[in-house]
């Protein structure tokens, strides 16, 4: 495995002196959450402080309420994490042109990092290594050269782990990723899941930060329009300070986007692992048979119901007849 980064060792403490707190959870659904409520609710966050000063009966049920809203926008979060990534890939809600678009600057780049690494060749190894380094993240085409695939480094990234099994062993990753999952030890999983659970929560944070980003700029136009009234705009009751707001949104969600990028890579890299070591151990799927189907439908019926399949009729029929 590869070190341990500073996400994934602050979740370490964490969970050392706050035993019940599960890190996965708390990155993934806990910080969104409240971001999210942050963002649909500015005004109860800025008086939150206020509300310890009064009276211990009006504190908790303020309280209660403020977690039931962050837990339940958490847990909203975390169940369309899935969505986001085909979102931060290129899979879904682009328009094709913009898509092509950033193909092809994505393209453009790969033919810079060439360009650039041909021209450090024997003359500055350590920039040489750094550039190809940046190369890694693409997919390799059937002529072994790197490419673009999805239009976002990340879409990249993925494609190149997933794709990696493939490539190598002629192994479908969707189909045996499940079925190699379940044979990496107890021990092994939860510590993958921890470290994979960091690139997850600061994708959903990112995504959070630009839903508020779009959700201001809405209010704000709304304002302006007239369709709205000056109480419902989120900063000070002013339009302009709002957008400006929204846009500090969409610089964060940029912040944590790249944030997420070197853990991800990190996570393609012990997904590749994983194949490299464990594969050996799916095998047993490859010893399949003629007439397999059948046998294990004898056996089924001869240990369910006590039937034993006719050799030349094919039927089956009770041990016991009467």
């Amino acid at each position: 495995m590869a070190p341990r980064l500073g996400f994934e060792a602050a979740g370490g403490m964490v969970e050392k002196f706050l035993p019940g707190v599960n890190f996965p959870v708390l990155i993934n659904a806990v910080l969104p959450g409240t971001l999210a409520a942050i963002a649909m609710f500015p005004r109860v966050a800025v008086n939150v402080p206020t509300i310890f000063s009064q009276e211990i009966e009006k504190i908790w049920p303020k309280l209660i309420l403020y977690a039931i809203v962050v837990v339940a926008l958490g847990g909203l979060v975390s169940s369309l994490n899935s969505e986001f990534y085909k979102i931060y890939e290129g899979r879904t809600f682009w328009p094709r042109r913009l898509k092509l678009r950033a193909i092809a600057l994505q393209q453009a780049r790969v033919e810079r990092l060439y360009a650039k690494a041909e021209a450090e060749k024997g003359r500055n190894e350590q920039e040489y290594d750094e550039v190809w380094y940046q190369l890694r993240i693409y997919p390799i085409d059937t002529n072994g050269k790197r490419y673009a695939r999805y239009p976002t480094l990340l879409g990249n990234i993925l494609f190149g782990y997933e794709d990696y099994p493939k490539d190598r062993y002629g192994m479908d990753a969707i189909f045996y990723w499940p079925r190699l999952w379940l044979i990496v030890s107890k021990d092994n999983r939860e510590e993958i899941a921890k470290s994979w659970a960091v690139a997850d929560g600061l994708l959903n944070l990112s995504m959070v930060c630009l839903i508020a980003a779009m959700l201001w700029a809405a209010l704000a136009t709304a304002y302006t329009v007239g369709f709205l009234e000056a109480r419902y705009v989120p900063v000070r009751n002013h339009a302009g300070m709002t957008y400006l707001a929204a846009m500090g949104w969409v610089a964060v969600a940029y912040l944590f986007y790249r944030l997420s990028l070197p853990f991800h890579r990190n996570n393609g890299e012990v997904f590749k692992s994983l194949f490299d070591l464990y594969r050996e151990k799916l095998t047993t799927m490859t010893g399949l048979a003629p007439g397999e189907a059948g046998r294990w439908k004898a056996a089924w019926a001869y240990l369910q119901y006590l039937k034993i399949r006719c050799p030349k009729c094919k039927a089956l029929y009770p041990i016991f007849p009467f």
